[in-house]
C-alpha cells in the first residue's frame, strides 16, 4: 500500500492526533531517507523531517483527500530542505560532519564496501538537482509528473535531470575499482 486511506486523511485534516500519528508512522522513514540523501547529514535530515511533519500538521486543513498525499508530503519535505539550505547559506556555516562526509565521498574504492557503498558515494558527487530527481524516481518510486510537482519544475526537466544524473553516475562509477 503506497497511500493511506481517504478516511485517515479526513481525520488528519480535522485534527485527529491519532490519525496524524498513523500518517507520521506511515511516511516518516521514507521522508527521513529522502532528506538524508539530499542533505548528506543525518542530524540535518532528522531536523528537516521533524520540521516537515510540523508543517504538515500546521497546514493539515489544506489536505485534499482526492490527491496523492505522498506527493504533497514530499513537496513539503523538499521545500523544507531548500529552506534549510538557504538558511545555512546565509549563515555560511559548515559542520564538521559535512566536512567528514565530503572527504569520505571523495575517497577511493574499497572492494569490501561493495556496490551499494560505491553508489552512495557517487550520488554525493553528482549535481544536487539530478540527485533529488534520481532519489524521488528510484528510491521513492514517484512518477515523472509527481516529481515535477514536488520539485516545481516541468516534466521534461525531470526527465533531463534523471537522464543526466544517470550519465554522471555512470561516469563516476566507471572509475571505481580500477585501483
Amino acid at each position: 500500500m503506497d497511500e493511506i486511506s481517504k478516511d485517515v486523511l479526513m481525520k488528519v485534516k480535522n485534527g485527529d492526533l491519532y490519525a496524524f500519528e498513523y500518517m507520521l508512522s506511515f511516511y516518516e522513514k521514507a521522508v527521513f531517507n529522502y532528506c538524508k540523501n539530499i542533505t548528506k547529514n543525518i542530524e540535518e535530515a532528522k531536523d528537516i523531517t521533524q520540521e516537515t511533519f510540523i508543517k504538515i500538521f500546521t497546514h493539515r486543513k489544506s489536505i485534499d483527500p482526492e490527491k496523492k498525499i505522498k506527493t504533497w508530503i514530499f513537496t513539503i519535505a523538499t521545500n523544507t530542505a531548500y529552506d534549510s539550505f538557504r538558511k545555512k547559506k546565509r549563515k555560511n556555516e559548515t559542520s564538521l560532519d559535512e566536512e567528514i562526509e565530503t572527504i569520505s565521498a571523495t575517497k577511493t574504492y574499497y572492494p569490501k564496501e561493495g556496490l551499494k557503498s560505491d553508489i552512495e558515494k557517487a550520488m554525493l558527487q553528482i549535481n544536487k538537482e539530478y540527485r533529488e530527481a534520481l532519489l524521488l524516481f528510484y528510491q521513492q518510486g514517484f512518477k515523472y509528473e509527481e516529481i515535477a510537482e514536488i520539485l516545481e519544475i516541468p516534466v521534461n526537466t525531470v526527465k533531463t535531470h534523471i537522464s543526466r544524473g544517470k550519465e554522471q553516475l555512470k561516469d563516476i562509477l566507471k572509475d571505481y575499482g580500477k585501483n
